[in-house]
């Protein structure tokens, strides 16, 4: 897959959306613009992988607090949630 986006104007991008995609399917990631400006980014669909999963979780568990709240931690948050 490019590592390098290219920039497409948007009128452009209308009149060439069928082939743009078509690129798209095989890897290529474009920008659109409008007045210079980046609006859009056309990358390709990509559904994770059972391993990126995997990693992600791991990631996520890895990156969560060791420590138990006390149990008057736990009562204050309550309170300050029915303020």
């Amino acid at each position: 897959m490019s590592t390098h986006s290219i920039s497409v104007p948007l009128a452009e991008a209308k009149s060439k959306l069928s082939e743009l995609i078509d690129r798209v399917s095989r890897g290529e990631e474009f920008v659109i613009t409008r007045h210079d400006a980046e609006i859009a980014r056309l990358v390709p669909a990509k559904r994770p992988s059972r391993g990126d999963v995997s990693d992600a979780i791991a990631q996520m568990r890895a990156s969560r607090p060791r420590r138990r709240a006390s149990s008057a931690e736990l009562l204050a948050w309550r309170k300050e949630g029915r303020r």
